[in-house]
Parts: C-alpha cells; sequence; structure tokens
C-alpha cells in the first residue's frame, strides 16, 4: 500500500487529466448523511456510510444498520438521473466461554449502488429523430467491506468493489479496492483522524456488439463481423486524509468533575446532550483537481443532527475553466426515532433507532442534488 501511496502522490492533483479516467461514478457519495458536509467527514464518519468515505467507519458499528438512499441528482436538468444505494453492515461477534463475553471478529458490509440515466431514444444515422426504441444506461458497483478495531484508537477496513457501465450492447466490468484507517484519541475518543485510499485497480475496457460492424472487405463480396478494439480506461484513484474534534456537553452532574472522574465515568459521545463538531479533509485526485473541505456538525443526543461544509476545488469559480458543478456549499439534516424503550437503569442500554437523512448539495446549474435516506440501527 505504501508503494501504491508514493506513486500515487507523484502525479495527484492534475487537472489536465480530467476526463481520462473511466467507472466516474465511484467518486459520487450516494449516502444523504454524509453528502450533508461534502467530503469533510474521512476522520469523523462511522456506520454504514463509511462504505464509501472512509470503510474504517463500519468498525464503529456495534450489532447492525441496514441503510437505503436516494438521490435526484442535478435535479434540474430534466435528464431523469436517479441514484440508488443499499448497504447492511453487521458486527461478527464469537462467544467465548472462558472468559463469557464475546470476542469481536470484525464488521462485515455489503454495499449496491446503481445509477440510471432514464429511458433515451436510439437514434441512427439513417433515423436521426429515433427508431422508437429505447436504451438505458446503468453504471452500478457491488460492494463486500471488512473492518476490524485493532485496539480503542486503531480501525482498519478494506473493500472489494465490482464495477457494470452497461447499456443495450456493451459493457464494461472491473474491480476497484479501498482501504481505509482511523485513529481516535482524547478523554472521549473526541480527536480523530482518518486516512483512506480509493479506487486502486487495473484499468477497464468495453466489450460488445457495440463496437462491432458488418463490412464487406476490398474487392470480396462476402460480409465480416468486424470488432473494434476499446481503448482501456484507468481508474479514478484518489487518497483523502482528515481530521475531526467534538467538543462534547454532558448533563449537569459531570461538571466540575476532573479529566481523571470523567475518564473514570467511562463517557462517550452517545452520553452527550450536545454535542459539535469540527472536521476538515483534503483530497488528492489522480486525475482532476485537489479538493479542500471543512464541516461542522450539530448533534443533540441521537436524535437530531445539523450539518453544513463547504468544499473547494481549483477554479471551480469560473464556469468557463471549471472541472465540477458544485459550487462549494452543502447542508443536511438527520433525525432519529427510538424503536425500543429503556426499561430499566442499565447503562449497557442500546436503543434500535430509525434514522431519516436529508442531504443537498448546491450546483452552478440544474438545481443541485438532493439525497434522502433512511437508516434503522438495531
Amino acid at each position: 500500500m505504501g508503494l501504491f501511496s508514493a506513486n500515487f502522490i507523484s502525479f495527484a492533483g492534475n487537472g489536465d487529466r480530467s476526463g481520462q479516467a473511466g467507472a466516474q461514478h465511484l467518486l459520487i457519495d450516494p449516502w444523504a448523511r454524509t453528502n450533508g458536509w461534502g467530503t469533510a467527514g474521512v476522520a469523523e464518519v462511522r456506520g454504514l456510510e463509511s462504505i464509501f468515505s472512509n470503510v474504517a467507519g463500519i468498525a464503529f458499528v456495534n450489532r447492525t444498520e441496514v441503510g437505503i438512499t436516494r438521490t435526484q441528482y442535478l435535479s434540474g436538468s430534466g435528464a431523469g438521473i436517479s441514484i440508488n444505494a443499499f448497504a447492511v453492515v453487521q458486527a461478527l461477534r464469537k462467544f467465548d466461554k472462558n472468559s463469557k463475553s464475546y470476542k469481536n471478529l470484525g464488521t462485515l458490509g455489503i454495499s449496491v449502488f446503481n445509477m440510471g440515466f432514464g429511458d433515451i431514444p436510439v437514434t441512427t444515422v439513417d433515423q436521426p429523430d429515433g427508431t422508437s426504441a429505447i436504451f438505458s444506461p446503468r453504471l452500478n458497483y457491488i460492494g463486500l467491506h471488512y473492518a476490524y478495531s485493532f485496539n480503542q484508537y486503531i480501525k482498519g477496513g478494506i473493500g472489494i468493489k465490482v464495477i457494470n457501465e452497461s447499456i443495450s450492447d456493451l459493457v464494461s466490468t472491473g474491480i476497484a479496492i479501498d482501504a481505509g484507517v482511523q485513529y481516535v484519541s482524547g478523554i472521549f475518543n473526541n480527536f480523530k483522524i482518518g486516512v483512506t485510499l480509493k479506487n486502486l485497480g487495473m484499468p477497464t475496457s468495453y466489450s460488445g456488439d457495440g463496437i462491432a460492424m458488418r463490412a464487406n472487405p476490398i474487392n470480396s463480396d462476402v460480409e465480416l463481423t468486424l470488432e473494434t478494439r476499446s481503448a482501456e480506461a484507468v481508474l479514478p484513484a484518489c487518497l483523502v486524509i482528515g481530521t475531526s474534534y467534538d467538543f462534547l456537553f454532558f448533563t449537569d452532574e459531570y461538571k466540575g468533575m476532573s479529566k481523571d472522574e470523567l475518564r473514570d465515568a467511562d463517557l462517550t459521545r452517545k452520553d452527550a446532550i450536545h454535542r459539535l463538531t469540527f472536521a476538515g479533509a483534503f483530497t488528492a485526485n489522480a486525475y482532476s483537481n485537489d479538493i479542500f473541505a471543512i464541516g461542522v456538525e450539530y448533534g443533540f443526543k441521537q436524535y437530531a443532527m445539523f450539518r453544513a461544509g463547504y468544499t473547494y476545488e481549483s477554479g471551480q469559480f469560473d464556469i468557463a475553466t471549471s472541472k465540477t458543478f458544485y459550487t462549494g456549499p452543502s447542508v443536511g439534516v438527520t433525525f432519529g426515532v427510538p424503536l425500543s424503550v429503556k426499561k430499566d437503569n442499565s447503562k449497557d442500554f442500546t436503543p434500535t433507532i430509525l434514522y431519516i437523512d436529508y442531504g443537498y448539495r448546491f450546483t452552478n446549474r440544474w438545481q443541485g442534488n438532493h439525497y434522502v435516506g433512511l437508516k434503522i440501527d438495531l
């Protein structure tokens, strides 16, 4: 991985290479919660949304999470572009008879991404107004992800995605690999650093009848099928580094306590009444401009979260030279609905919560992206 990183950094952030990589949908975050503050959450993200931002974050899942998100991509374009994403993350545990406790075996996740462009009329040279037939381009991937908590402070993860791009007579397949690490520290584990390397893999190419034609060789009446070789396209690799910090506010009973007393109380961010998180990240892209992002999130217990972010890419303010349609700002909100009630004073009780997520990213045309998601933490 170190060799990949060294070779990668040497040419990262070259805007002149924009458009030279394939499988660009690998760079699209489909999750409503993380889009609320752009690309700033590589160190902060935890739960199934980590599948895109930093796979190490799924190690924070202690039980089961199931989530789905629907995206209206460039909602005002009229193109009918939509994204659907689904994921399941399950903590793996084994009961140890000797210690009479559960042993951590890591966390396993499965994800599905589908991007559709609606029904497009088929036109030909002879029938430029349409043939009455339609085709529907699809960009997909299915991912298998695994993360492990090495100790209280270090989480690591890896993911493998099987990529598929297709229309009616053309298809491309490939495999991409993600890897990430998160480090947490502080009295309440409220200082975090995240690093992830995404979309490593071999180049892909297209095959199918769409690049074949029937023709007669010179001086011959025999009709042959000729197939054009598709050029290879590399994957859009990127390296993301970020950090975040939580300011946690607890109930009055903990006021006046020393740091040692607070540490002994075994408090976590889930015990905080109010939380204010600041995050920042830098993305080094191999085939587009580098990206800087900052974000802030306010949380009331586990039941309401409001976030905003700003993402900057070189040249984004000049429409003539910009290589992105994002203008920078993004906003989002999450509401949690508890589905189970605490029946005793046990500190170990963890409620089942249904989360409703919404995110919006501003664009310089086509009225932005809307993200709506549901997640249940079982």
